[in-house]
């Protein structure tokens, strides 16, 4: 048995010893010459694989190439001392140019200062000459109540003006006081109300039929304000809740807008004519911008 292991043993070391053998003799060969190359990518080759010559080219290239960076970096270093003297001696070049050009600019700024005042000047008198001429050409008219005597008015100037127009307003003015008896909630009542007014010697009223006093009791419309007052109150006395109401009455005023031609005036025998001499303390003559 330990004869065998000892053959065993030296069987074992024998391969081994041809083994080592084999792999130090054999020649060298590229481990991944059977490896399948990368589809679009560039083999990389080692500058010893390279001939000789392309050696001499790549190397003359990187000595070209550091000479160009070299070069940018002195002509970088130069424009930046460069740009340093500049800024030292731009402060001293403005006051120098200061200096300079406050002397030269007076007469330009004199020059330019007594052109616009010429034309500012200028602008005045022309437009002090044509606006009171614009002004006085332009005139409103009016009121006026009756629209038939404004047109009346404006067919006589005709032959004066170049242009008439007349606009009206709306407006309001107080002409009488209503007083009355606050109305009933029926007929019946009001009717009832009536008799009693009749009782107390009050004759002169009647009953309101239709509106926002229906069922009341009318006692008239006085333009006189005291004596409406003066009625309320006596009818106030006799038990009966009274009152005065203000009547508005709306009517529409009239304005005539005309401009005078060139030259021309109208008389004072057409204003006397066309104006009633009740209206002529009414109605004005204003002056306006023919613009407007």
């Amino acid at each position: 048995m330990v004869v065998n292991m000892r053959w065993l043993f030296l069987i074992v070391l024998s391969l081994n010893l041809a083994y080592i053998a084999w792999q130090t003799l054999k020649p060298d060969e590229n481990l991944y010459a059977y490896v399948a190359p990368l589809k679009n990518v560039r083999p990389i080759v080692l500058l010893r694989e390279l001939p000789p010559q392309q050696v001499q080219v790549i190397d003359s290239a990187s000595q070209q190439q550091e000479t160009v960076e070299k070069v940018n970096a002195d002509s970088l270093a130069v424009a930046e001392n460069k740009t340093i003297e500049q800024e030292k001696v731009e402060p001293v070049s403005e006051v120098v140019a200061e200096e300079v050009s406050a002397a030269e600019i007076k007469p330009v700024v004199a020059d330019v200062t007594e052109k616009l005042a010429l034309d500012a000047a200028k602008a005045g008198s022309i437009a002090s000459s044509v606006r009171p001429i614009a002004e006085s050409m332009c005139y409103t008219l009016g009121p006026f109540r009756n629209l038939d005597e404004l047109r009346s008015f404006t067919r006589e100037i005709k032959s004066y003006v170049v242009g008439a127009d007349f606009r009206g307003k709306e407006e309001k003015e107080q002409s009488l006081f209503w007083v009355y008896v606050q109305p009933e909630t029926s007929k019946r009542k009001a009717v009832a109300t009536g008799k009693r007014l009749k009782e107390k010697k009050i004759k002169d009223f009647y009953l309101i039929r239709e509106g926002e006093k229906i069922h009341g009791i009318s006692l008239g419309h006085f333009r006189n304000k005291s004596g409406a007052y003066g009625l309320a109150k006596k009818v106030q006395k006799l038990g009966f809740d009274v009152q005065v109401e203000p009547v508005f009455k709306t009517y529409t005023v009239y304005w005539l807008d005309y401009q005078l031609a060139s030259g021309a005036s109208i008389p004072q025998s057409v204003f006397d004519k066309q104006i009633k001499v009740g209206q002529k303390d009414k109605v004005s003559l204003l002056s306006r911008d023919c613009h407007h």
